[in-house]
């Protein structure tokens, strides 16, 4: 090689190394770097605070049907006559189904089941004893016997009722027959209506003018003056049977009152009064009868004697449930429905709802009607009159019954209040 060409040859290799030793340099540069560019990071969020979910409370129910006064006068035992004893349960109508569809039913007798059959009705109340049986067989659980007639067929016919009813399979409240049976609970008679413990009492403020004297047990009379006037309440017997009621455990305190003038279509005075007390004393419902006619209801808010605050129920007077009276209002009434709440645990109870079914005693004899086959039927107002209104009307149903019912309807809401009436409520 000449050495011109080796000289060319020697300046190529020379720059190639220059060139290899640049590009080395620059990756060892590159590798070299210790700020790499960062990656864009997602702002932090603030982790959401728990929830704190309360679960509700659990509760249990019971429905607690109330009727009027059952006043026996002789048309309904002629009514109920069978050709080998009587039947009173077609009276009821279809307002059986209100009454057996609760979990408990109550009403009030206003007569007395004597150990003869020597039936009569005002002023000396005493009827066939199948009429206990009939009570029960169309729903009810429970009589109320602390009335104005308590006595009719006095001490011997008092007791007699109360076995009467036990033979029917029904219990009650207001009478007994000894002093032992009733201070056996202060005159209580508690039952367990779904795992609600409620506290049944009674009082009426007169016997029919008989004296209890020497049996002073036999009747829970509320007032000292109960031969006359009806007018000094005793608050020493009511004190000691409120406060065994409130110590007994009782979930709800059930009280029902004969008071009242009759055909007296507002509370007195002394009703008021009465009341009031019974509510501060513990109780949580009171049903009032004996005045034959309706009287005013409502839900309050009451504060008892512990100081605790709940809703209270009173019904100054549901009036009759069936009768052969015709005087005005004596022929209307309802079905009320007490609705009970219980929390299973704080173990509470109260009045959650109360509504009204309103009923009518239908008589066919004020119409002129006296080929139909029966006289007296209990009728469901609204059943009816919507029967009437859609141009079915049942079979007994005239023009005159019709405008009587709605009339009937205009008047119950006048006593017991529009808004408490089930229909509306249902309805909203």
């Amino acid at each position: 090689m000449s050495k011109r060409n080796r000289i060319i040859l020697i300046a190529v290799i020379s720059t190639l190394l220059v060139a290899a030793a640049a590009v080395a340099l620059a990756l060892a540069s590159r590798k070299a770097d210790p700020t790499p560019t960062p990656e864009p990071t997602a702002a932090p969020t603030a982790s959401p605070e728990p929830t704190l979910t309360l679960e509700p409370e659990e509760t249990v129910s019971a429905s607690i049907a109330v009727g009027g006064d059952v006043v026996m006068h002789t048309g309904l035992n002629t009514e109920a006559k069978t050709e080998t004893t009587y039947d009173y349960t077609p009276i009821f109508g279809i307002v059986t189904d209100e009454i057996a569809s609760a979990d408990y039913s109550v009403c009030t007798l206003v007569t007395t089941f004597d150990t003869g059959a020597d039936y009569s009705s005002f002023p000396l109340f005493k009827s066939p004893h199948a009429l206990a049986d009939s009570l029960a067989g169309v729903g009810f659980d429970l009589v109320n016997t602390a009335t104005s007639h308590a006595m009719d067929s006095y001490k011997t016919g008092l007791d007699n009722t109360l076995d009467v009813l036990d033979s029917a399979g029904l219990d009650y409240v207001g009478t007994y027959r000894t002093s032992e049976e009733r201070d056996a609970a202060n005159g209580i008679t508690m039952v367990d209506i779904n795992g609600i413990s409620v506290a049944f009492m009674a009082y009426t403020c007169d016997t029919n003018g008989i004296p209890v004297t020497g049996f002073e047990h036999a009747v829970n009379c509320c007032t000292t003056d109960y031969l006359s006037g009806q007018s000094r309440i005793d608050y020493d017997l009511l004190a000691a049977d409120m406060a065994a009621a409130r110590e007994s455990g009782a979930d709800i305190i059930f009280v029902f009152m004969s008071w009242g003038g009759e055909f007296e279509t507002a509370p007195s005075e002394m009703q008021n009064d009465l009341a009031d007390y019974l509510f501060e004393q513990g109780a949580d419902v009171i049903i009032g009868g004996h005045t034959r006619v309706p009287q005013p209801m409502e839900m309050r808010e009451v504060t008892d004697i512990a100081g605790d605050t709940k809703t209270g129920y009173i019904c100054y007077s549901l009036g009759n449930l069936i009768s052969c009276q015709n005087d005005i209002y004596t022929n209307i009434s309802a079905i009320v429905n007490i609705e009970l709440t219980k929390g299973a645990d704080s173990g509470k109870a109260w009045v959650s709802q109360v509504t009204y079914e309103p009923i009518y005693m239908v008589d066919l004899y004020d119409y002129g009607i006296d080929d139909y086959g029966w006289h007296y039927r209990l009728a469901n107002l609204h059943a009816a009159i919507d029967a009437y209104d859609s141009g079915e009307p049942w079979a007994f149903m005239t023009g005159e019954i019709y405008v009587d019912m709605v009339s009937a309807l205009e008047d119950l809401h006048g006593f017991f209040g529009a808004e408490l009436d089930r229909q509306n409520v249902e309805e909203g």
